[in-house]
């Protein structure tokens, strides 16, 4: 492959130290601010414990797991610290992809994509988004050196991480596609068939247990109000400032496209294959992200790709502006929840305002990494309050915690249990029934409530609990 040694490489050495290094002061608190990533730990556990593969969802994401499973009890900074080393990993190959593609400001543009807040959170706590990513850009490399037994292994590895991966080979045989179909059937083949065995390798223990269906991806409630939606994609992946950036050089590189003028990224015109490639991926992570708009972390995948046209379309003084306004995004005008148990700590410099029935915050002076690490403190001291409460109690219990159950289990592992208490993720109405019938308590945490409903489509969870938190 490639050796690091070479003094050519000292700058891509640098790139990946200086976005390592960045992440490391971010990893200590837990597993993350999503139940997903919570999932992933108590998934590990059970399978370290047992020995039989556990997806911590489905359709499972099961190299990550593997490999998490037998790193079992070294805390969350070891978790965590994977993901930051992947978001490295992730930069210098698209910095190495550029530099292939003979991209002046290679290492500015890599930089840029390492630093959008998506991206830069993604990478500091465990989820699988920063792993895949990585995957799929040295997919892309090794297709762009012609190795295509490699390119499909390693894409293969990336449909272990997150099944929607094995999109890409539509966009990469865009770019290597030739007018002979002998050799356009041959490459097809050396990416397809590696590519399929790793990841029905990888699936085997998952198909084991759930046969085909695991593939079915499935809403546990129902679609988002649209402007919850449109800032996820939008303002959940760039941040306020770059937000504002995007939209702005958009209207830049539409008037230069008009002027018929070529960017200045690039010393040659950029293969219209490439070209072509980045935005079928980018039409196709959109499509996917609006059937299932639940994270922002679902289109990181075409980030690299957003960032590749800004640098064909946009002269060098514009580019250069649009990175560095993406770099300091992640770090100024944060927007997020004002919630008193899973919102961020904001200054008295804030501006309030509710979207879609939730009260939200502009702070120009914490940024959206910031944001997310004060809210990761806030929600285990959440949790441990929610503990310590459940272990004083002397009645038979059920308290229904949502998307809090998962947190709650892998905080309460190898800790003695209160044996009066039940916790159960959502519970349905006969289910509901059934506890107070035998005289137990019904509990619901914040929120917990509507979500309750929500899952099973009725309007009962009221009837039979009362909220925790008072």
């Amino acid at each position: 492959m490639l050796n690091f040694f070479e003094k050519k490489y000292f700058p891509f050495i640098f790139l990946f130290l200086i976005v390592f290094i960045s992440r490391l002061p971010f990893l200590s608190p837990g597993y993350g601010i999503e139940e997903d990533s919570w999932a992933i730990a108590l998934a590990a556990f059970h399978t370290k414990l047992t020995g039989i593969y556990e997806p911590s969802r489905l359709p499972g994401h099961p190299f990550q797991e593997f490999i998490y499973s037998a790193l079992w009890g070294n805390g969350c900074y070891v978790f965590n610290i994977l993901c930051a080393f992947f978001s490295a990993i992730g930069a210098l190959f698209f910095a190495l992809i550029l530099k292939h593609l003979q991209f002046k400001q290679y290492l500015l543009a890599a930089i840029a994509f390492a630093f959008i807040p998506v991206y830069f959170v993604s990478s500091t706590y465990t989820i699988d988004f920063t792993w895949t990513q990585a995957l799929i850009l040295i997919a892309f490399y090794s297709l762009l050196k012609n190795k295509f037994i490699a390119c499909g292994i390693f894409l293969g590895l990336a449909i272990g991480c997150r099944v929607t991966s094995g999109v890409m080979i539509i966009p990469f045989m865009i770019i290597c596609w030739q007018t002979d179909f002998k050799v356009n059937a041959i490459r097809f083949l050396k990416m397809s068939i590696p590519m399929g065995i790793v990841a029905v390798l990888l699936f085997v223990p998952v198909m084991q247990q759930f046969g085909f269906s695991f593939f079915m991806y499935y809403d546990q409630f129902p679609y988002p109000p649209f402007p919850k939606v449109m800032y996820k994609m939008i303002i959940g992946v760039f941040g306020f400032i770059g937000t504002i950036s995007i939209g702005f050089f958009t209207i830049m590189a539409i008037i230069s496209r008009k002027k018929q003028e070529v960017g200045e990224g690039f010393h040659n015109n950029l293969d219209k294959k490439i070209i072509s490639a980045s935005f079928v991926i980018i039409c196709l992570y959109i499509i996917s992200y609006f059937r299932l708009p639940q994270k922002s972390g679902y289109m990181i995948p075409a980030l690299p790709f957003i960032i590749l046209l800004f640098g064909y379309y946009l002269n060098r003084k514009n580019f250069t502006y649009l990175c560095v306004s993406l770099c300091i995004s992640s770090f100024l005008f944060s927007i997020n929840l004002t919630d008193a148990f899973r919102g961020s700590a904001h200054s008295k410099y804030a501006i309030v305002f509710n979207i879609a029935q939730q009260e939200l915050f502009l702070d120009p002076f914490s940024g959206p990494i910031f944001s997310d690490y004060s809210k990761r403190k806030q929600k285990i001291a959440f949790t441990e309050q929610v503990i310590q409460k459940v272990n004083r109690l002397s009645k038979k219990t059920v308290v229904i915690a949502g998307w809090w159950y998962n947190e709650i289990m892998v905080t309460t592992i190898g800790d003695t249990i209160n044996k009066m208490v039940i916790y159960e993720p959502y519970i349905n109405e006969v289910q509901l029934k059934n506890y107070y019938d035998k005289e137990y308590e019904i509990y619901y945490l914040p929120e917990q409530n509507k979500y309750n409903d929500l899952m099973y489509k009725m309007n009962v969870t009221d009837q039979f609990a009362k909220s925790f938190i008072e």
